[in-house]
């Protein structure tokens, strides 16, 4: 499959410099489309703009032909002071709000809407935007972002999904929310009632900003949340107007919410690296063997050796695998091997998270990211011309 990408930028230059850049680095599976005028980018911004106008009456209308459906990747700058529509400033995050929304785009990306950090410390990530992932420009020919390893302990957020397997994932999890439409969140993803207990308040409002406890957050369909109204008024509106709309919303919101508010603080979900770095005799060799450790990570095999029942599932909605951390913690197959193993012959091997690999402790720094529970000390290279922050989070974890 080829993949289409749509860079966006109103100033030609800057445009110019993307187009260069990404096309020098990206693999042959991706096609760059040419960059577009300003007016064909205006043009498409009113059609998306009509499409919210009848969601938001309930009514259906045709659509006419609009640039972003051409594309399973979506690239817009964030400030586009160059488009307008009646003279109103629109930005990359309007944008991709409107593109999420009413355009079959699968993936969203906006640039340099958060200009702090290259790697945020927190770990928290952008999760009140509407893009898929929120990029510095400087970062857009980062060869981890397009391909898959091996990325040599260079920048490469593990956060990130390659973005040709993020536009699958997309199609996939618009899929199954398009099935379930009227089931229940928390069931259709399999989480019980521990996995709930272990969520933020945060990952809980997110999905029930109104439910003053874990039983409301348990009857929560697909359709109620893209009801809710800190979706916005359109949301409702498309929710009878088009199934496939509302479903693709939806699925790019819960996906969000999976990956960044569930599995990202390491706690209800917990993925492979960091399974390891808490249960290395899963490995089941040399565990001085540093080559293993990393291996390991993207061991396609690695999952099937791991309990079936604590196991995410489906296990295509996401953007990697991970397994229920209570479930997994409180099997026999953990209660077995922690009583045979020993832990005293474990290198210090930590996770880094800015270079999705292992490495001895001596060439990592440790800092606190701002899930605040039990895991959030983490370890990251600090890699020399990239910028970290907040810094406070390097000095919170002495």
């Amino acid at each position: 499959m080829t993949y289409k990408v749509l860079l966006c930028d109103d100033e030609q230059s800057v445009s110019d410099e993307w187009h260069q850049r990404v096309r020098a680095v990206v693999p042959p599976q991706y096609n760059i489309l040419t960059q577009p005028e300003n007016a064909a980018v205006q043009s498409a911004i009113k059609e998306l703009f009509a499409r919210e106008a009848s969601a938001r009456l309930g009514i259906s209308r045709q659509r006419s032909r609009c640039m972003f459906d051409d594309a399973e990747i979506l690239v817009l700058d964030y400030d586009l002071l160059y488009i307008d529509r009646e003279n109103a400033r629109h930005t990359g995050e309007s944008i991709a709000r409107l593109a999420r929304a009413f355009s079959t785009a699968q993936v969203v990306v906006v640039v340099n809407q958060f200009r702090d950090a290259q790697f945020d410390l927190s770990l928290r990530g952008h999760f009140v935007s509407h893009a898929d992932l929120n990029l510095d420009a400087t970062l857009l020919d980062a060869p981890g972002l397009w391909a898959d390893p091996p990325w040599n302990d260079g920048f490469r957020p593990w956060h990130w999904q390659t973005l040709f397997r993020a536009v699958d994932t997309q199609a996939q999890r618009a899929a199954w929310v398009h099935d379930q439409w009227g089931e229940r969140i928390v069931d259709a993803i399999g989480m019980r009632d521990d996995d709930i207990a272990r969520l933020t308040d945060t990952a809980f409002g997110f999905i029930a900003p109104s439910s003053p406890d874990e039983r409301q957050l348990r009857q929560r369909t697909f359709e109620d949340f893209v009801r809710q109204p800190s979706n916005g008024r359109h949301v409702a509106g498309f929710a009878e107007a088009s199934r496939s709309d509302a479903s693709r919303f939806a699925s790019a919101r819960i996906g969000k919410w999976l990956e960044r508010l569930v599995l990202g603080p390491q706690d209800a979900l917990i993925d492979m690296p960091h399974l390891i770095q808490r249960f290395p005799f899963l490995l089941g060799g040399d565990v001085t063997d540093l080559e293993a450790w990393n291996e390991a990570i993207h061991d396609g095999d690695f999952p099937s050796r791991l309990p079936a029942e604590c196991l995410f599932e489906p296990s295509d909605i996401l953007s990697r695998p991970a397994v229920w951390s209570h479930r997994f913690e409180n099997s026999d197959f953990v209660r077995e091997h922690r009583r045979t193993f020993d832990f005293a012959d474990v290198p210090p091997f930590v996770f880094l998270e800015d270079t999705s690999s292992f490495a001895h402790i001596d060439q990592a720094k440790q800092f606190r990211a701002g899930h605040h529970n039990a895991f959030d000390r983490r370890f990251a290279k600090c890699l020399a011309g990239f910028t970290y922050a907040p810094q406070r989070r390097l000095a919170f974890a002495g």
